[in-house]
């Protein structure tokens, strides 16, 4: 499973309107090669829903991760800082 803070949902929520994104849209979290620890993660919006998906609803905001980056975000909690994390 992965969660949605109480600040990622206000974030999300902030994005989607502003954006102008609707409720078939969801947050794609992925997990990448790269960055200073070799993995980084991305997260987008998306609509599109790929076969090997793994589908979470939490707190009001649906959140997909692919099969091999769920490996590394099961049991996470998304949450906002508006610092480098």
């Amino acid at each position: 499973m992965v969660k949605v803070g109480d600040s990622a949902k206000q974030q999300v929520e902030s994005i989607r309107a502003k954006e102008g994104y609707n409720e078939d849209y969801f947050i794609r979290v992925s997990v990448l090669s790269g960055g200073c620890s070799g993995l980084t993660y991305d997260l987008k919006f998306d609509n599109e829903l790929k076969p090997d998906d793994q589908v979470f609803e939490d707190n009001g905001v649906r959140v997909v991760t692919d099969l091999r980056s769920f490996l590394y975000v099961c049991n996470s909690t998304l949450e906002f800082s508006s610092g480098l994390n």
